[in-house]
C-alpha cells in the first residue's frame, strides 16, 4: 500500500512538472505569436506606406505631364489686417512659350496680370487668409486661344493658421442638475488657443465669458488676467480652472455660455463653450461649437 502511495506521489510530481513545462511552452508560444503578429503588422504598414508612396509619385508625375507649366513657385509676403489678406507672389514658367503670351492669376474675385522677364512670369496677388475651398486659377492667353489651370501646388487655403490666433479647443464640462427652478453646473473650464508662428506680435489680449439665457445676456465676466497669467506657453495659450454657475430656469429655457476673445488686431473671436436646454424632459442637442471671427466693425469674416 505504501509503495502505491509513493508511486502515486511520484506520478503527481511528474505530472506537475510536465504541466509546468506545458504552461511555460504555451506562454512562450503565445509570446512568439504576439511577436509575429507585431512584425506582421509592421510589415503590412511598411508595404502600405510603400504602396501609398508609389501612388503619390504616380499622381505627381501625371500632374506634371498634364500641367501647362514647367515651374510653379510662390512666396508669402505682407499681411494686411484691414482686409485680412496676405500678398502671394507667384512665379510661373510655361512649358510652351510664345511672344504674344500673357498670363493672369485670379482668386477670391481678384485678378493680377503677371509681368514677363524672359520665360518667367511673376506677379503678386492678395489672398484672403480665411479662404476655404478656392484654388488659384491661372489663365494663359495667346493668339491661338485661352488655356486655364488651377495652381494646386500653391497653398492658398487656411492661411490664417500662422497669422491670426485661434480658439483651438475651448469647453466647459462637468455635472449639471436641473431641479426646483434652478440650473446648476459644476465642472471645469478649458481654454486652448493655437500658436501664431508668422506674426508673433499678434496675440489674444482679452478674454470674456458671456452667459446668455434665451438669447439675452445675463452675465459677462472678464477673465483676461487669470488666463494670461495662468502659465506661460511659447506656442499659444492654455488655461484650466474650476467652473461653477447657477441660474434660475424653467423647462424650455435655453442657456449658452460663450467665450469672446479679442486679439491685438481688434478681431473678436467667439465660441460656444456650453449649451443646455430641456424640452419635454429631454436635453436638446448641442449647438455649433465652431469659432466665429468678426472684424473690428462687427462684420463676420469667418466662417
Amino acid at each position: 500500500m505504501e509503495k502505491k502511495i509513493k508511486s502515486l506521489q511520484a506520478c503527481v510530481v511528474i505530472l506537475t512538472i510536465a504541466l509546468c513545462a506545458c504552461v511555460y511552452k504555451i506562454s512562450a508560444l503565445e509570446s512568439r505569436i504576439s511577436q509575429l503578429d507585431y512584425l506582421l503588422d509592421r510589415q503590412y504598414d511598411r508595404i502600405m506606406s510603400d504602396v501609398n508612396s508609389i501612388y503619390q509619385n504616380v499622381d505627381e508625375k501625371l500632374r506634371e505631364e498634364d500641367s501647362l507649366l514647367s515651374l510653379v513657385e510662390a512666396e508669402y509676403g505682407e499681411f494686411h489686417p484691414e482686409d485680412y489678406t496676405i500678398d502671394v507672389t507667384v512665379k510661373l514658367v510655361p512649358k510652351l512659350i510664345s511672344d504674344d503670351m500673357k498670363l493672369q492669376v485670379s482668386i477670391n474675385g481678384r485678378s493680377e496680370e503677371l509681368s514677363r522677364t524672359g520665360n518667367n512670369f511673376v506677379g503678386t496677388i492678395p489672398v484672403d487668409i480665411y479662404n476655404v475651398g478656392e484654388q488659384m486659377l491661372m489663365t494663359i492667353e495667346t493668339a491661338a486661344g485661352i488655356q486655364t489651370q488651377y495652381l494646386s501646388d500653391i497653398q492658398v487655403e487656411y492661411l490664417w493658421g500662422g497669422i491670426i490666433p485661434s480658439l483651438y479647443y475651448c469647453d466647459i464640462s462637468g455635472d449639471e442638475t436641473f431641479e426646483n427652478g434652478k440650473y446648476t453646473l459644476n465642472g471645469h473650464l478649458d481654454i486652448n488657443c493655437s500658436p501664431v508662428t508668422d506674426t508673433p506680435d499678434v496675440k489674444f489680449e482679452k478674454f470674456v465669458l458671456v452667459t446668455e439665457l434665451n438669447g439675452k445676456e445675463i452675465k459677462r465676466e472678464d477673465i483676461t488676467e487669470e488666463v494670461l497669467n495662468y502659465e506661460s506657453y511659447p506656442h499659444g495659450v492654455y488655461w484650466r480652472s474650476e467652473y461653477n454657475m447657477e441660474c434660475e430656469a424653467v423647462e424650455g429655457d435655453e442657456l449658452g455660455i460663450y467665450l469672446e476673445a479679442t486679439d491685438s488686431l481688434g478681431y473678436l473671436h467667439r465660441m460656444l463653450l456650453h449649451h443646455w436646454k430641456v424640452l419635454d424632459g429631454a436635453t436638446a442637442e448641442a449647438l455649433d461649437g465652431s469659432e466665429y471671427i468678426y472684424n473690428p466693425n462687427g462684420v463676420q469674416i469667418f466662417p
